[in-house]
């Protein structure tokens, strides 16, 4: 039963006694939508408390009948009452929380339902203790404001004993001849006894018998599937789903509850950051997408599913979602599109102690809410521990030394609270691998870490560094998962071509997201006389940077890298940020220039200083990257080199591996008694097509 029709709410806060009362008189508090979010309504908008209240009407429950009062969705937290009786709090946006009421609605038929839901403001400040993620975060991600409120439907559910809590579907080994499905699921009994657990994998039944205790029982087994159809990333086969669908009822038949999931059947490994998908090692190429909307009941499932077929257009094979649990309907177009996953859940930034329990109660949550969509390859307990994004300014040297030190010192979150969400993923899913943290550079005793959030070019140095800090240091390159540059939207309203430049600059930072200090240190607006010119300006930095990052850590293909993450794909918001395609899904040219660096099959040399000094002796390795999984033979490879007053060519005729970066051949060139712009022009022709460009300046 949907609890639909009328609802009211008011501002939280003042002291609860009496909030629940069933005479209460409603014609002062305000109607809002479920569901919905109070941020919409004006009355309410700029509240972090507010109270709900709902009448209802339905019989009490039958003799060996249970009733679950269930929040599909909520935002975040809620302290809850039914018919003036006290049922619990419960915390967390993304999974949904239940209530046996049975109790409660006996010996009645009119009900009234009470809550008082709390969220805190969205904020620049990613540290705290609520684990909204990249949800509670603003002005870049999303606008400044408040998302509270019931985001998903309320229902009212009938079982008969034993209710399925909660159910979780995991693969081991899913090879040509068979598959294991790995099942968990948390029942409820209202009493001891026997129960019979039938599953259905799609064809494949299986039957078991488990003994209950009285409340909470967790039970695991597994379901072998011969001659499996194996899910496969879209470029490496089809999509196939299977049902499954779990019904748990007395030994007798009697049904009690029913779940049904869909999954697909494939396993993955990680050794040393190289991943493979059954069996088969990918060189990773993602995207990190933040959060599609502040408003979840709003969200729109077409424009999710847009999203994620735009990032596989661009070449891209994984989606990693930055800080957050997604809406549910992109989890199933990543499943329908065939593009891998990396998982967050929703802890950014250090946290206190005593997060510990809270923690892990939300890793249990993540891995039943989204655990059995075969698209979610890797789970992440902790973006940013150290809190290194915390911090909106670029980075000066003694800063980033500060910051290497401040990775090597033992951390109560690195070293207790991550570790206790890394165990605790593990225990609820042992089919895929886990990042207890993200974002930590090599650190002592191991001299390891994790993926590395660089920044090159925009928060730290030159965007020019990558290759060398490949060189000195390789293990910050295994998976690179934050770089890019900030640029602006095409439209936006504080963009004023006629004020220019003299824009709310303040207000630009402040809801717009716009890191003033890197954007002045590396596309000055002051240097640019209109506008379109600086917008332009912003655009073409972007684009060179995402691709010259792409196309180094693609030519050390596994070594060391094993793949990146550009990080943002697309704007919730009119913003200024480092995302490929801006609130209206307009693409900048640096979605284009991810799409050329992403091709199956590229060419690349070794870059050219951007000065360059007659005389200088260079020899410039040229290569080609390939990420098809069969050889291409019969490549040829031209290269130019033009300066003021002369060119000089050179070719080579090759072939490249399955999976692998081959040198072709090497340029060995006396820089020429010239001053004035020099161009390296790169052609592959045969069976795959690409082209480059590298400039640079001659000074004589």
């Amino acid at each position: 039963m949907d609890l639909g029709g009328k609802w009211v709410a008011a501002p939280g806060g003042e002291a609860l006694l009496g909030f629940p009362d069933e005479g209460f008189d409603d014609s002062d508090w305000v109607p809002v939508a479920v569901p919905g979010h109070w941020g919409r309504f004006p009355e309410l908008g700029a509240e972090t408390s507010v109270r709900y209240r709902h009448r209802f009407s339905q019989q009490p429950p039958a003799a060996g009948e249970r009733r679950w009062l269930v929040f599909e969705g909520l935002l975040y937290q809620a302290d809850v009452w039914l018919n003036g009786g006290y049922l619990g709090d419960v915390e967390g946006y993304f999974m949904a929380h239940q209530f046996d009421v049975t109790e409660a609605m006996s010996g009645r038929a009119e009900h009234l339902l009470a809550l008082e839901v709390s969220c805190p403001s969205r904020s620049s400040d990613i540290s705290g203790s609520h684990m909204l993620g990249s949800l509670g975060q603003a002005p870049e991600l999303l606008p400044p404001g408040n998302s509270g409120g019931l985001w998903a439907p309320v229902r009212v559910e009938s079982t008969g004993e034993v209710r399925i809590l909660d159910l979780r579907v995991g693969t081991f080994g899913a090879s040509e001849r068979r598959a294991v499905v790995a099942l968990q699921a948390d029942l409820d009994a209202s009493r001891a006894g026997l129960v019979r657990v039938h599953t259905t994998v799609g064809e494949v039944e299986h039957t078991d018998d488990h003994v209950l205790a009285a409340g909470l029982n967790q039970v695991e087994w597994r379901v072998t599937v011969p001659e499996p159809r194996r899910w496969w990333p879209h470029r490496l086969g089809d999509q196939p789903l299977y049902d499954v669908t779990v019904e748990v009822g007395t030994t007798q038949g009697g049904l009690s509850d029913r779940r049904r999931v869909r999954t697909g059947l494939r396993t993955v490994e990680m050794n040393r950051w190289q991943f493979s998908i059954n069996g088969v090692r990918m060189f990773l190429k993602g995207t990190s997408f933040s959060p599609s909307s502040p408003w979840w009941a709003e969200v729109d499932t077409d424009s999710l599913r847009r999203d994620v077929e735009l990032a596989k257009e661009a070449g891209l094979d994984l989606i990693r979602l930055y800080g957050h649990i997604a809406p549910p309907a992109l989890y199933d177009a990543a499943d329908d599109a065939g593009m891998l996953i990396w998982q967050d859940l929703p802890l950014v930034g250090p946290f206190p102690q005593g997060s510990r329990n809270a923690a892990t109660d939300c890793a249990q949550a993540a891995v039943g809410a989204v655990g059995a969509h075969p698209s979610v390859m890797l789970w992440c307990g902790h973006v940013d521990p150290l809190g290194d994004s915390a911090n909106q300014t670029s980075e000066s040297p003694p800063g980033m030394a500060r910051r290497l030190a401040s990775h090597q010192r033992p951390s109560w979150n690195l070293s207790v609270l991550d570790r206790s969400i890394k165990r605790e993923i593990e225990r609820r899913d042992p089919t895929r691998p886990v990042l207890a943290y993200s974002g930590v550079l090599p650190h002592l005793p191991r001299l390891d870490g994790t993926d590395t959030h660089l920044r090159l070019g925009w928060k730290r140095g030159s965007e020019r560094d990558l290759e060398q800090i490949a060189a000195r240091w390789p293990r910050v390159v295994r998976f690179v998962s934050q770089f890019g540059a900030q640029s602006p939207p095409k439209e936006l309203p504080l963009l004023s071509p006629q004020t220019w430049p003299e824009l709310d600059w303040a207000r630009l930072v402040r809801d717009h997201g716009l890191d003033a200090t890197a954007m002045n240190r590396h596309v000055p607006p002051r240097d640019h006389t209109t506008l379109e010119e600086w917008q332009q300006a912003a655009w073409a930095y972007q684009a060179m940077l995402v691709r010259r990052h792409i196309e180094t850590l693609r030519r050390l293909k596994y070594r060391p890298a094993a793949g990146f993450c550009q990080h943002f794909f697309a704007d919730s918001h009119p913003a200024v940020s480092t995302a490929l395609l801006d609130w209206q899904r307009w693409p900048k040219p640096a979605y284009e220039a991810l799409a050329k660096a992403c091709q199956p099959v590229i060419v690349v040399a070794d870059r050219l200083a951007a000065e360059l000094t007659s005389g200088d002796e260079l020899e410039i390795g040229v290569h080609v990257v390939s990420d098809r999984q069969e050889p291409v033979a019969g490549l040829q490879v031209e290269a130019t080199l033009e300066w003021p007053g002369g060119s000089q060519t050179w070719s080579w005729v090759g072939a490249v591996g399955s999976d692998e970066c081959v040198m072709v051949g090497i340029i060995n060139w006396r820089v020429p008694d010239a001053s004035g712009p020099a161009a390296l022009h790169l052609q592959l022709t045969g069976p795959m097509e690409a082209a480059n460009r590298y400039d640079a300046v001659i000074f004589s």
